[in-house]
């Protein structure tokens, strides 16, 4: 009877997950889905597979368990946007599921109810609508997974040990033989024996790195889980999480320094010292939690606030916080640990968005819905449990009537979720919702500005243009588009002013360069081309096949065709199927063998 009812609340679950994000699932790809699924080239052939594991910068960022996905994806249902969407929800689903397990694993009361607000919580949108959020889905999942292995395989490591005490204390050989064979590891279930399950934990939660790794907070997590249920953490429960932290933090030093290096989350937006970033964490906190509390008014990107450091006020959320961890910590004293755990959880997994390291989204602002997806899951099984703990001991007539208000509140919350679905049907659409809140966001506007160019709708994107740039003068993307809209107006003099302002912010571009250096030859002034492809060159990188082709179209444009065909070889050696490259090279032969 148990089974069945736990079923069926689990499909009752799935399908109010699969309910809510109804209009997800007539969504199509958005703002950086071309470069990780539709325009992605580590997608195609067989051999593009090994390189999504082996090269670290194959891709914007290395979640190569994620590419992976949609490697396999693209086989299966091309670029059709709704499987990926479907598997995103079902991940959702899934994780909903494993959390709930998790809980009731945990004896927590109101565990399905935790679970579902987790699940039909709108600020989880933006992870699921979002198909390059995979990353948020899919890390969740072999997080969950984790911890479930590591506490089953706790739970096996205590239940031998009690029988090995047991067998101890008897007083005579039979009976303490007969105690040994109690649970004996060889006739075990393979999947319940203590090594599989440790492996089994190690491997998801480093599986769970390769999707996304924010899941490096899991060891700490399930540390703070051990010291709630026994009161402390001894080196006996700290030193099997050892090899947790080592790859943990070892994979998410490399991501740091790809977000430097590679994705260039550099410069003046991230030149703040350590107080100004200690004052940011308060405030972000802060907003997660009001935003999960109160889920009103989301929107894609949220305005960046400036951060001061100097007076009192932005302080005061920091000061907050401390002042809670203390309050809880003296409970703690008194044996009532849940407010602290709860605390240290949910700072715990928002700890990597909290803006003490950077990150390239900081650039258009420091919050972000889909930073907060572990955080939802945190603080809805610390709100409800710890709810549905207090109400425990009072007459069952209050746990009906919470009940009844929980069930009720999740209605509301699947309303919002399905409201704002539809925000992420397409671009147009998610950058109009995104300024109707945020009428200051630069790099919406310059998105959409972007959207209408390719729409051939020239004036209007040109106004959204202007206005991005007059709210942030030193905007790369936003130059960089009115500099093509001048050099299709062949006005090549303003188009290289902006392209040199741009460079001037980001000297290392070197696609705004190339760009440069194009619109020099265009205008006749091959020389400054000629310089600009060769700076471009300076120093490898994936837009290299671009530079060579446009080094050799300037040499012929200067009358020296058989150093051009160097530079358009190379280019065909870097990408075979850029037909330009080809053509040119053709063209290059052609004229030497005439002479």
């Amino acid at each position: 009877m148990e089974k069945k009812a736990g079923a069926a609340l689990g499909a009752a679950l799935l399908l109010a997950v699969v309910a809510s994000y109804l209009p997800v699932f007539a969504a199509g790809f958005i703002w950086n889905d071309p470069a990780y699924v539709t325009e992605n080239r580590t997608l195609d052939g067989s051999g593009s597979l090994s390189r999504i594991w082996t090269d670290t910068r194959a891709n914007e960022q290395y979640y190569p368990l994620v590419f992976t996905t949609y490697w396999i994806e693209k086989r299966l249902w091309g670029l059709h946007p709704l499987g990926y969407h479907v598997v995103n929800v079902l991940l959702h689903g899934i994780g909903a599921l494993l959390l709930w397990r998790l809980l009731r694993r945990l004896a927590l009361p109101g565990a399905w109810l935790a679970a579902a607000a987790f699940a039909l919580h709108p600020v989880c949108v933006e992870s699921v609508a979002w198909v390059t959020e995979r990353k948020n889905t899919l890390s969740l999942v072999l997080s969950l997974l984790a911890a479930h292995a590591f506490l089953a395989w706790r739970d096996s490591r205590e239940a031998r040990e009690a029988v090995a005490e047991a067998a101890a204390r008897s007083t005579t050989p039979r009976k303490r033989k007969a105690k040994e064979k109690g649970a004996p590891p060889g006739r075990a279930p393979f999947h319940e024996r203590p090594a599989f399950l440790y492996g089994a934990a190690l491997a998801a939660f480093s599986l769970a790195l390769f999707a996304k790794t924010t899941a490096s907070v899991l060891p700490a997590v399930l540390l703070v889980v051990v010291w709630w249920r026994h009161g402390r953490v001894r080196w006996r429960d700290a030193w099997p999480l050892l090899p947790f932290f080592v790859v943990g933090v070892g994979l998410s030093f490399h991501t740091a320094w790809l977000e430097r290096t590679m994705v260039r989350a550099t410069g003046d937006e991230w030149a703040h010292g350590l107080l100004e970033r200690v004052v940011l964490a308060g405030q972000t906190t802060t907003f997660y939690a009001t935003k999960i509390l109160w889920p009103s008014n989301l929107m894609f990107i949220y305005p960046r606030w400036s951060l001061d450091a100097g007076s009192l006020r932005p302080w005061l959320p920091a000061l907050g916080w401390s002042a809670a961890l203390g309050g809880a910590a003296l409970l703690a004293r008194y044996g009532r640990r849940g407010p602290l755990a709860g605390l240290l959880l949910f700072g715990g997994v928002l700890f990597p968005a909290m803006g003490f390291f950077n990150v390239y989204a900081m650039r258009y602002s420091w919050v972000a819905d889909h930073f907060a997806y572990q955080a939802v899951a945190v603080a809805a099984a610390v709100l409800v449990c710890g709810a549905a703990s207090l109400l425990a001991p009072l007459p069952p007539l209050y746990s009906r009537l919470a009940t009844g208000l929980g069930l009720a509140g999740l209605f509301v919350l699947a309303t919002l979720t399905f409201r704002q679905g539809p925000a992420y049907k397409d671009e147009e659409t998610l950058w109009r919702h995104t300024l109707e809140r945020n009428a200051e966001c630069f790099i919406c506007l310059t998105n959409y500005g972007n959207l209408l160019l390719e729409a051939g709708k020239t004036d209007e994107a040109v106004s959204l243009l202007t206005r991005s740039l007059a709210i942030k003068p030193d905007a790369v993307p936003t130059r960089v588009n009115l500099a093509r809209v001048a050099e299709e107006r062949r006005s090549y003099g303003e188009a290289a002013t902006h392209l040199l302002a741009a460079l001037a912010v980001d000297p290392s571009d070197d696609e705004v360069r190339i760009h440069l250096a194009t619109v020099y030859t265009k205008a006749g002034r091959l020389d400054d081309g000629i310089r600009e492809f060769r700076k471009a060159l300076e120093t490898p990188s994936p837009s290299d096949f671009l530079a060579h082709n446009g080094l050799g179209a300037a040499l012929m444009g200067a009358g020296r065709p058989t150093e051009a065909i160097g530079h358009f070889r190379e280019c065909v050696r870097l990408r075979p199927d850029y037909e330009h490259g080809r053509a040119n090279l053709e063209r290059a032969l052609a004229m030497t063998q005439s002479r």
